[in-house]
């Protein structure tokens, strides 16, 4: 079993829906005409799911996707998913090879992984300046993540530990669990399955880009983004919207592992429910079903609102995948400064 297998078909491999695409920039010049904050530079992408579940045409519509921002904890998704394949092609290896014991287990993954790992370390992490050797070779500390499996579905699985970091970084959104799960990976697996899943491109360095490990024990390799000077935890919405609509249709590593860190972001916060008053309120139309929150600080002093979700229009009865970026709090209340957001994005869904 390979680790890396290569490049996701592109779910989102159409031309942008004119409907959607219609009302998004009809209230995006509304909304700015009326000085609404936020507007003029943020980055969103909707996508719409219903009735196009596994398919590559899935409609969308964005404004500035492709802009690579800092998106602060918004990218522990990245380190969440290729944990979640590290264990799916352990276990398969482990499978087809017929091993039954940890030490058997552990010595397989060393031989056939750890190669496959060097050969497909990004440069931006082997050729890397702030880097030391060590940072730039790192192997899965596979003994931190993984154990023999005791369920029905895994023969190998996350060990007590690992399941505890997630629950940390995604449930309840802090940063110690993604600097151990960072550490448990390492830079050159983790930004090289990234890469090689089709989810960043190294010749622009844009894309989903995790070398950073929120806490500063390791050194950090970081790329140009618009909205701060450079960054180690960033993305554009279109590569992430895509990563996202995947495991909405659980073909992200497989539907097992999909299911698995859909209920770990179904249990975590989202912030347009939990602004005060709600913008979207218990009952109302839009429920937030699946998210992850970034928030973080610019090197300006600004604090920097980010956010993937999964959202259910309870009216219609539809689905869709939603990525924003670089909304600047500044003053504001965080309500005063994602309404405008909200609005956007409702009137893009609302036009599918």
């Amino acid at each position: 079993m390979p680790l890396f297998t290569g490049s996701y078909t592109d779910p989102l491999d159409s031309s942008t829906n004119s409907a959607m695409q219609t009302a998004l920039n009809t209230t995006q010049a509304s909304l700015s005409a009326a000085g609404a904050p936020n507007v003029d530079n943020l980055a969103v992408i909707v996508v719409a799911l219903t009735g196009f579940e596994g398919a590559t045409n899935h409609p969308w519509a964005a404004l500035r996707e492709q802009d690579e921002c800092y998106s602060a904890s918004l990218i522990k998704i990245a380190a969440m998913y290729t944990a979640f394949d590290l264990r799916a092609s352990a276990d398969q290896l482990a499978t087809d090879k017929g091993l039954t014991t940890w030490p058997q287990i552990e010595a397989e993954l060393k031989a056939t992984f750890d190669p496959d790992i060097v050969a497909h370390t990004p440069s931006l992490i082997s050729r890397s300046t702030a880097l030391s050797t060590a940072d730039k070779t790192r192997k899965p500390a596979y003994s931190a993540v993984l154990q023999l499996g005791s369920g029905p579905d895994f023969l190998v699985d996350f060990t007590p530990a690992q399941t505890s970091a997630f629950e940390d970084m995604m449930v309840q959104q802090h940063s110690p669990g993604a600097t151990t799960t960072i550490h448990g990976l390492g830079y050159p697996y983790l930004d090289g399955k990234i890469a090689d899943d089709g989810f960043f491109d190294s010749a622009s360095s844009q894309g989903l880009w995790l070398a950073g490990d929120y806490a500063g024990v390791w050194p950090a390799v970081r790329i140009p983004c618009v909205n701060d000077v450079d960054t180690a935890q960033g993305t554009t919405a279109r590569q992430l919207a895509g990563l996202l609509t995947l495991l909405a249709d659980d073909k992200l590593v497989g539907q097992k592992s999909s299911q698995g860190m859909k209920d770990l972001m179904a249990r975590a916060g989202k912030l347009f429910p939990q602004t005060t008053p709600p913008i979207w309120p218990p009952g109302g139309q839009f429920v937030a079903t699946h998210g992850k929150v970034g928030i973080g600080p610019l090197k300006s002093g600004q604090t920097v609102i980010s956010e993937g979700l999964l959202v259910r229009d309870t009216v219609r009865d539809k689905t869709f995948v939603v990525v924003y970026q670089n909304v600047i709090q500044g003053g504001l209340t965080q309500r005063q400064a994602l309404v405008p957001v909200a609005t956007l994005i409702e009137a893009t869904m609302n036009a599918f």
